[in-house]
C-alpha cells in the first residue's frame, strides 16, 4: 500500500474509531501528522467524530501534537469541552495542558465555555485544576456573564455558588 493510501485509511480509521487498524496503520509507517481535506489533524478529527478515550490515548502516544490550535486560538481542550468530553479533557490535563490558559484572540476561557453549554461537572473539573472563576474575555464578560446571558440557569447559580462559597 502506497504512503497516499495510508494515510487515507488512517484518516478514515481515525474518523470511525477503529483503534486497532489506526495503530496497524501507525506501526507500519503512516504520518501521525496526516490532515484531512479542511486541514484538521488526526486529533481533531477524532474529537470531532466522537472518537473513544483509547483512540486519543492512541494518537498522543503516537506523538500527535497536543498543543493544537486554530488561527483564533481555539484549542483541543476547547474542542473537547464543546462536546462534554470530561474523561478527554482529563487527560489533557494529565499531558500536560492547562485549564486556565487561553489562547483565544477572543480571550474565552474553557470555563467560560463550560459555562455556555451548562457543563456543571466540566466546569467542575476546569475549577479543581486551576480555572479561573472570576476571569474575562476581551469584551469584558465572565463565565456567569455568558450563563446569565445565555439563559443558562444551572451554570448561572452553580457559579454564583461558587463565588458566595469558593472553598
Amino acid at each position: 500500500m502506497n504512503n497516499v493510501n495510508k494515510q487515507t485509511e488512517l484518516i478514515n480509521a481515525v474518523e470511525n474509531d477503529f483503534v486497532l487498524q489506526a495503530k496497524r496503520l501507525l506501526d507500519e509507517g503512516a504520518d501521525i501528522n496526516v490532515s484531512n481535506e479542511d486541514n484538521l489533524p488526526l486529533l481533531v478529527i477524532a474529537i470531532k467524530n466522537g472518537a473513544s478515550k483509547e483512540m486519543i490515548e492512541l494518537l498522543l502516544d503516537e506523538g500527535a501534537d497536543i498543543s493544537w490550535k486554530t488561527e483564533e486560538g481555539v484549542t483541543l481542550s476547547d474542542e473537547a469541552v464543546e462536546r462534554n468530553r470530561v474523561d478527554l479533557v482529563k487527560l489533557f490535563i494529565e499531558r500536560g495542558l492547562d485549564p486556565a490558559e487561553t489562547s483565544r484572540k477572543s480571550g474565552m476561557t474553557t470555563f467560560m465555555l463550560a459555562a455556555c453549554f451548562d457543563y456543571i461537572e466540566m466546569m467542575e473539573l476546569l475549577l479543581e485544576h486551576g480555572a479561573d472563576l472570576y476571569a474575562v474575555d476581551e469584551s469584558g464578560m465572565s463565565a456567569l456573564d455568558y450563563a446569565r446571558k445565555l439563559g443558562r440557569k444551572r451554570s448561572h447559580k452553580w457559579i454564583e455558588d461558587k463565588m458566595a462559597n469558593p472553598f
